[in-house]
């Protein structure tokens, strides 16, 4: 669909599987079992998945129901039977800073809806540019026009709009999981996503302990390592990069020798971000580090190789294609890493057990581990 000459893609996604051979007349759908059985549909399901709290005798009449009715999980046909539809509407963003983004977070809803789609999950998928929020807010506006009652919501950078979606939301009474970014005005909402302060400060240990021979407090009376912060323009409103910036900068105290230089703000075009590095790299001999916080490590690593100093440590986060080869050669020294796809997945598969199973989690923050990704373990995060 396109909207305001720009493309706002709104796909239903629903990844049928093909059935190897028919449902025999012995087999009998999830509802009928539960019918002739007694037992309800969602503690069948409990059963099925492992999940809750179920009595071993409980468990062994679902179990031998089952088997006595050939129930096999995940056919189609089943839940055509039951022409049963549960459908949550995904709201995210398209950004040039982090293109990486929105083709990890639909990986992880079509791992979801491969898993949960023969039960009758499906998703709306609407993507708005992140320099055009207020999409984000018609694109809402449409999914509750048809009826969508669920949301996963990776919001743009502007509070003022994701303020408005969530009051929205909350009118209607949906259900919601805040992905990737949190927000005070989300009450009640799940959130699935990283604690950004943590992983500024992770970085910080990183970066603190390969330019000070690795020892935190080390450093009275060495020579002054400095170190470079380029920032993206987003800060002005991103308080994920607030976060992640604040935790940087408490953490690499621990490293007296370690000297922050003034950061630079509002990088945005490429040649602005290469610029500034290269810039710094040649003015400073006593640079060691950077701490990048303008999410484009390959700018980052292009600037270092320009300028001959890929011995200058290099850590920031996210992984993409393009950044692999400078990690292979430690170019880029390490990243921290967040499964974007597993969030993903997660919040599809929250939403979904709620809707459809009564299965609700009292826990409402959900914080992804954090890992560290170097030359030496590339691979295990790669197809390779």
């Amino acid at each position: 669909m396109e909207t305001g000459g720009v493309i706002i893609k709104l796909t239903r996604v629903n990844f049928e599987k093909e059935s190897a051979c028919m449902e025999t007349a012995a087999r009998m759908t999830l509802e009928a079992i539960a019918e002739e059985i007694g037992i309800s549909r969602t503690t069948i399901y409990k059963v099925l998945k492992n999940k809750g709290n179920v009595s071993e005798k409980t468990k062994a009449t679902v179990i031998a129901a089952l088997e006595k009715y050939h129930y096999v999980q995940n056919k189609n046909a089943r839940n055509l039977a039951l022409n049963r539809q549960y459908t949550i509407g995904y709201v995210g963003f398209q950004s040039r800073s982090a293109n990486y983004f929105s083709p990890e977070v639909r990986k992880g809803i079509g791992e979801a809806v491969r898993e949960f789609g023969d039960d009758g999950l499906h998703v709306l998928i609407a993507e708005a540019l992140l320099e055009e929020p207020w999409r984000q807010l018609q694109e809402v506006e449409e999914m509750l026009a048809k009826g969508v009652g669920s949301f996963l919501l990776a919001s743009s950078d502007d509070k003022e709009v994701t303020e408005k979606i969530l009051q929205r939301l909350a009118e209607e009474d949906c259900q919601v999981v805040l992905l990737s970014r949190d927000s005070k005005k989300g009450g009640e909402n799940y959130y699935v996503g990283v604690d950004y302060y943590r992983s500024g400060r992770l970085a910080a240990e990183l970066l603190g302990k390969m330019i000070s021979g690795g020892v935190v407090g080390a450093g009275k009376g060495a020579e002054t390592k400095k170190i470079f912060v380029p920032v993206t323009t987003e800060y002005r409103s991103n308080q994920d990069i607030h976060d992640r910036l604040n935790g940087f900068l408490d953490k690499i105290k621990d490293f007296p020798d370690c000297q922050v230089l003034p950061a630079a703000f509002e990088l945005v075009e490429d040649e602005e971000i290469f610029r500034a590095v290269t810039s710094c790299v040649q003015k400073e001999p006593k640079l060691r580090g950077i701490f990048d916080l303008t999410y484009r490590l390959d700018l980052m690593a292009r600037a270092l190789r320009g300028c001959g100093r890929c011995d200058i440590r290099l850590v920031g986060f996210d992984l993409f294609e393009e950044i692999q080869k400078d990690i292979r050669d430690s170019v880029i020294d390490a990243v921290v890493y967040q499964d974007l796809s597993r969030q993903a997945y997660l919040g599809i598969k929250l939403l979904f057990e709620e809707m459809c199973y009564g299965i609700s989690n009292e826990k409402k923050k959900f914080y992804s581990k954090l890992e560290i990704i170097t030359g030496e373990n590339l691979c295990y995060f790669t197809e390779e």
